[in-house]
């Protein structure tokens, strides 16, 4: 490979050796000066982007002018920065478990059965929402109630698994004497291990921790779960404009510049990296590795993957055709075209002599030079030139010329199309086979869409104008974090999806992607000093004097310019005096 020395550094290099290492060199030089002043750059403009955004009283996230960007932070209005583990879930509930049952002991109280666990859960759930503080994202609530229905399930598995026995139903396991298989014993085991009693999930209990204060401690699974959700909500007044510009800035700073190769697919490219976060930013209307990935209706076949493969991929007449030659004969003369039959049948598309000449004839550049195409056989057509028998040279060889590159079947904007195996989960493989999907390099994701045999629901494009065109503004927001989070973790980072969503939402929020940068921030209807600020000073400041323009100091940057105290953190409170 280039740059690779096999010399040890006692012996030194050889010629080609010492060559290549320097290529090597002063390429990864040049990367990270490139890289510094591009990530540099992209930082600045998402804190200029972002800076005015700031949670109010009523858990919206406004910008300086009231406009409302998102009606509840994230979705769940918590704080990224107080979350468990890189998930960004805001408890572990595995831990908080053992705790629970580590510091409260069951003693000899009665372990519950599934069904008297979500009963409890329910009923404490909707006496908490009812409460001021306590309204809990649904996300939160499915995943509680889903993790003490494992933990109940898996009580049951435990017995079964130390006795062999099949129990059908816990419920009669409370009285066990009526049981023959399953001993007392067993069932003091399991629960010890994965039972909760009533205490433990919900009834305050006393205890003295470590006998050093005598303090009551409520040690309860529930009600700590509920008290430390509220805990972790973000505060009113909290710039996570700010915060969240500097959370997909600074990774960045990171990341590398190179492109990498998309995994398990030949050959097929796909930006990643700075370049991919700048397209993304930028709201580039033209990208540059533009890919569809399309989920089949039959994922199993790869037979009907490699039909819609021709349904889809570009084929052009050149590559039909075993030959394009000009005939010419005392009184006519003519392009005559020979269609691979062979080919065509091997490719499995559906092609013939008659639909060729009707896609011949429906091409506005070549059909202004026909006079008529005459079909002679199954796979032979004849093209006669029309217009001026002076310059018949001329034209048959234009004609010769342009044939070739006549759409027969697929979509003009499709590059190529790759079939790929889909890596599966041990779960999913032993259910029949391998599974394949498609990659389709460039665009048209609507034409592909209605492909027959694809299914337009699965069907992604890292596109972000065309998603916004083909499928409307929600889901490219959607497309926005996903590309953002899909970039960051083939780089092994993880960002907060809050700080996504919260940018996406900008990004989205007037109906249009506006992108990160001096048009897009012009159009988000900031003030004159804010713009000023940012690019173009005299030409901003030029246009405001013109007409006429006021500014009401409302955002960061013109408070700073002013000298005024920024209505973000506690400046968002005004103090009067009577």
């Amino acid at each position: 490979a280039k740059g690779f020395v096999a010399n040890s550094f006692y012996s030194g290099l050889s010629a080609t050796e010492f060559f290549f290492h320097t290529m090597g060199g002063r390429e990864g030089l040049v990367d990270t000066a490139v890289k510094t002043a591009d990530t540099g750059y992209m930082a600045r403009r998402l804190s200029k982007g972002l800076e005015d955004l700031c949670v109010q009283y009523d858990n919206t996230v406004q910008d300086a002018g009231g406009g409302i960007v998102q009606f509840l932070y994230g979705d769940d209005g918590l704080d990224p920065a107080i979350m468990e583990g890189k998930a960004g879930v805001p408890l572990n509930f595995d831990r908080l478990f053992m705790k629970v049952k580590a510091t409260c002991g069951a003693e000899e109280d009665e372990y519950l059965s599934p069904s008297d666990i979500s009963n409890i859960v329910q009923s404490l759930l909707l006496k908490h929402n009812g409460t001021l503080d306590g309204i809990c994202s649904e996300s939160f609530r499915k995943s509680l109630s889903s993790f003490l229905g494992d933990q109940a399930k898996r009580l049951e598995c435990l017995m079964k698994l130390i006795d062999g026995v099949e129990v059908e139903n816990f419920e009669n396991i409370k009285n066990v004497e009526g049981l023959t298989g399953i001993s007392k014993n067993t069932e003091k085991i399991a629960q010890k291990v994965s039972g909760i009693t009533e205490k433990q999930l919900e009834i305050t209990s006393r205890l003295d921790i470590f006998c050093s204060s005598s303090a009551s401690v409520q040690w309860v699974f529930l009600k700590t779960c509920l008290d430390r959700y509220v805990w972790k909500r973000i505060e009113p007044g909290t710039a996570i404009g700010a915060i969240g510009a500097q959370s997909i800035g600074e990774p960045g700073t990171q990341m590398t510049l190179k492109t990498f190769h998309f995994a398990g697919v030949a050959s097929m490219n796909i930006t990643q990296g700075v370049p991919r976060i700048k397209e993304i930013i930028n709201g580039a209307k033209r990208i540059s590795t533009p890919i569809i990935t399309v989920e089949l209706e039959h994922n199993s076949n790869v037979n009907a993957a490699r039909i819609i493969k021709g349904r889809i991929q570009k084929t052009v007449l050149g590559q039909v055709a075993k030959s394009i030659k000009i005939v010419m004969t005392s009184r006519s003369a003519s392009v005559k075209v020979t269609l691979d039959m062979k080919t065509i049948r091997e490719a499995q598309l559906s092609l013939d002599a008659n639909i060729v000449r009707e896609l011949i004839l429906e091409t506005p550049k070549i059909k202004r030079k026909l006079q008529r195409i005459n079909v002679l056989e199954d796979g032979k057509l004849e093209v006669f030139p029309g217009g001026d028998r002076n310059k018949l040279h001329f034209e048959l060889h234009s004609l010769k010329n342009m044939l070739p590159a006549v759409v027969v079947k697929g979509i003009k904007t499709v590059e190529r199309v790759v079939i790929a195996q889909k890596k599966l989960d041990d779960a999913e493989n032993d259910q029949g086979g391998p599974k394949y999907n498609m990659f389709v390099e460039g665009t048209g994701l609507q034409a592909v869409m209605g492909t027959e045999g694809v299914d337009g629901r699965k069907t992604k494009s890292n596109h972000i104008i065309e998603v916004q065109e083909t499928l409307g503004i929600e889901a490219a927001r959607k497309c926005i974090i996903d590309e953002i989070k899909g970039t960051m973790e083939s780089h092994g980072m993880s960002i907060d999806i809050r700080h996504m969503m919260l940018l996406a939402d900008v990004m989205t929020s007037r109906g249009v992607v506006l992108g990160i940068t001096r048009f897009g921030i012009q159009k988000m209807d900031k003030s004159v000093l804010m713009l000023a600020s940012f690019e173009k000073t005299s030409d901003h400041l030029f246009n405001a004097s013109v007409k006429g323009k006021d500014d009401k100091i409302e955002g960061v940057s013109e408070c700073i310019i002013m000298g005024i105290p920024v209505a973000i953190g506690t400046g968002v409170l005004k103090i009067q005096q009577r």
